[in-house]
Parts: C-alpha cells; structure tokens; sequence
C-alpha cells in the first residue's frame, strides 16, 4: 500500500510538474519566422518650384521574409528583422509645358525592428537595385538629361542620368501596428500598416552636376498595408 502511495504521489508531482511546463510554453510567444507582401503610396519631396508631385501608389507589392524573436515571457515585446525586395514610385509635372513622369526606385530593404504590444518601429536601410523614368505622354522610357553652363564656359553641357549608379543608399525610420487577425498553434496571420519618411536624398550629390539642379534632389515619404504570415518554430 505504502508503495502505491509514493507511485501515486511521484505521478501527481509529474502531471504538475509537466502541466506548470505547458502553461509556460503556452504563454511564450515562439520565434517565428514567415513572409510578408505589402503595396505602398509614396510622395517625393523637393524645393524645385519647375516640378510638381503628389501621392503615388506602388503598382508591384513588396515581397519579403520576416522573422520574430520572442524578448518577452509576457508577449508584450519582440525582435523583428525584415528583408524586402522594395518599390516606391514617384509621379510628376515638370516643365512649364506640365509634361507628366513616373519614376521608379527599387531597393533591398533592410529592417531591423521591435514589436511592443502590436506596435511596430524600426529602422529601413535601402540598397539601390535599379531606377528608371518613364515619360507618361509619350508612353516611353527614357533616360533623364539636363542641360547647364559649367563655369567660364560658354559652351552648355548636356548630362544624362545614370539611373542606379546616381542612387544613394537610404535610411527610411517607421512606425507601424500590426494586428493579427488569425492565430493557430503560435503561427499568426498579421495585417500591418506602416509610415516611413526617409532621412537621406534618394539621389547621390553628383547625379545632380550643378547647385541650382541641387533642388531637384529630395527624399520620400511612404505610406504602406500588407499581410504577413509568420510560422511558429
């Protein structure tokens, strides 16, 4: 009897013991790791009083993997990392002619984060992958030039983009929530909507060769809303 007792008793220390585990494990948010896709509205920003620019919506969604580390027992903060493949564009009039152009910027975006309770913030470092301008009345694509005087010349230059070369590399901060609208067994269906404003000119100084073409120069704002699906590991 005395034998039954002490087997009784080493099973209900187990069965709490295992169950105590249980309820930690339940209450870990698991490291996760998943993709996500998102569309973008983007506005560029300059002093030239010849162009004329507005909200543009991206056109290709962005396409990424994404990754979540748990730092908290009680879920309430988490390490993010995202890696996209990004496009912003760019609509405008320039000229005094009002001629309408679109311009397209691709970067590999970089972006180590924090989640504190389903609100997002981190810090986007773009990598240029390519850059072209198309021409929306002539419905072609074509490279940008600029014609200017150099000093104590009397000749004027003519200079042509050169689309990825001319592209910095940018610091986008951005502040965002994202709510999840589905959960299963840790893995988690996220809708996530985010504001970025970068901190740096899109183009490097010298793709502008003069100070008073300097003003073309600018950064962007972007407003973006997506899905995201993380896996529970």
């Amino acid at each position: 009897m005395k034998s039954v007792w002490q087997l009784l008793c080493a099973f209900c220390c187990f069965h709490m013991a295992f169950g105590q585990d249980t309820e930690v494990k339940k209450n870990l948010n698991p490291f996760k790791i998943g993709a996500h896709t998102q569309v973008r509205m983007s506005s560029f920003s300059n002093e030239a009083k010849s162009e004329e620019h507005g909200f543009s919506f991206s056109g290709t969604p962005d396409m990424g993997v994404s990754v979540y580390i748990p730092a908290s027992k009680k879920n309430a903060v988490g390490i993010t990392a995202d890696i996209t493949l990004a496009n912003f564009q760019n609509t405008y009039t320039s000229g005094s002619n009002k001629v309408e152009y679109t311009r397209t910027f691709n970067y590999l975006m970089l972006v180590p984060g924090i989640n504190f309770e389903n609100v997002t913030f981190g810090i986007a470092i773009g990598l240029p992958m390519g850059y072209h301008r198309h021409n929306n009345a002539t419905d072609v694509a074509e490279e940008e030039m600029w014609t200017f005087l150099q000093s104590g010349s009397a000749t004027p230059v003519t200079k042509t983009g050169d689309g990825k070369a001319g592209m910095n590399m940018v610091i986008e901060p951005r502040l965002g929530y994202s709510y999840p609208v589905m959960n299963n067994a840790g893995s988690q269906l996220n809708l996530n909507a985010q504001v970025g404003l970068m901190l740096s000119n899109v183009f490097k100084e010298e793709y502008y060769p003069t100070a008073n073409l300097q003003n073309l120069n600018g950064t962007m704002m972007s407003i973006s809303l997506g899905v995201q699906y993380m896996f529970a590991l």
